[in-house]
């Protein structure tokens, strides 16, 4: 091959070269949809204690807040992150879209939905506390995945699912004088990580007040029972808002708490004194015997 085709071949081959980069289009910034997975209990069907919610309303109706983090795969470090903010507008959809310039790679993508304010995670974004100061707190969504980010994949969609379940008890014919409650649920978990392992134990408390006595509905969102699959309900009724004595002292009783599950008790108050104590299973009234325990 002579001189002159060496230059002309090489010239060719820049040409196309050039071209080829003037071709390139950028990379899609990554889009993150996250939809709503939980968006009624489990096992709401024939519950009338519980609304049901309407499947297509927007995201803000089901989760009014939300935290996410983007880490990096490879390191762990901290890519983007948003603390605790409030939903808006009529999507049924929540869009998240990165900046343009992120490089390419492979992350983690951390959301926590439903939250008040920051104190759950307190300093570390991978876990939250269920219960802090062992009080109800919030119906606490989540979702974890890890994502590919490259010219081929840079639009995910996510589903959040629930970390609690709800407790419901109905009480029926209580005196009149009676209108405040206190109940404490023991044997919870009291963590949950990004990767939905639970851990470590707490209690709940929780006190009532309400204006009529013969038949109300109190109801408790909880972690999931710990490590023996069951928790601790105890109730004390009380006649005054100090809750100095208890005037009405029922059993207690071993519940099976899940997430998001509906656990439902009945305590009916007869003319003995004392209650008898009924479990929502299967969509029918069982009466306690043999969870109830002194």
């Amino acid at each position: 091959m002579n001189t002159r085709n060496y230059i002309y071949l090489f010239t060719s081959l820049w040409l196309c070269i050039s071209c080829i980069k003037e071709d390139i289009k950028p990379c899609p910034p990554l889009q993150i949809n996250i939809e709503v997975k939980d968006k009624n209990y489990f096992n709401i069907n024939n519950i009338e204690l519980e609304e049901h919610k309407g499947e297509n309303l927007p995201f803000k109706e089901y989760i009014p807040t939300l935290h996410y983090t983007l880490y990096d795969f490879n390191t762990g470090n901290i890519v983007e992150q948003k603390n605790v903010f409030n939903v808006s507008g009529d999507e049924k959809t929540f869009q998240i879209t990165f900046p343009e310039n992120m490089p390419l790679g492979k992350y983690v993508f951390t959301v926590w939905g439903g939250l008040a304010d920051e104190t759950a995670l307190k300093d570390d974004p991978e876990k939250a506390t269920l219960h802090v100061g062992n009080k109800e707190g919030d119906d606490l969504y989540l979702s974890n995945d890890t994502l590919i980010y490259n010219v081929d994949n840079y639009h995910y969609t996510i589903n959040m699912e629930r970390t609690k379940g709800k407790l419901i008890v109905q009480l029926v014919n209580l005196p009149h004088a009676i209108v405040h409650s206190e109940n404490s649920i023991d044997s919870l978990f009291k963590r949950v990580d990004r990767h939905f392992n639970y851990s470590e134990s707490t209690s709940v408390y929780k006190q009532s007040d309400w204006k009529t006595a013969s038949e109300t509905v109190i109801k408790t969102m909880l972690a999931p029972s710990g490590k023996d699959q069951y928790s601790l309900l105890r109730l004390n009724f009380y006649a005054t808002a100090q809750h100095d004595l208890p005037t009405l002292t029922p059993k207690g009783v071993n519940i099976a708490m899940r997430r998001n599950e509906l656990t439902v008790l009945k305590y009916v108050y007869d003319d003995s004194g004392d209650f008898r104590i009924y479990m929502l299973v299967n969509d029918s009234w069982e009466q306690q015997h043999g969870l109830v325990i002194n």
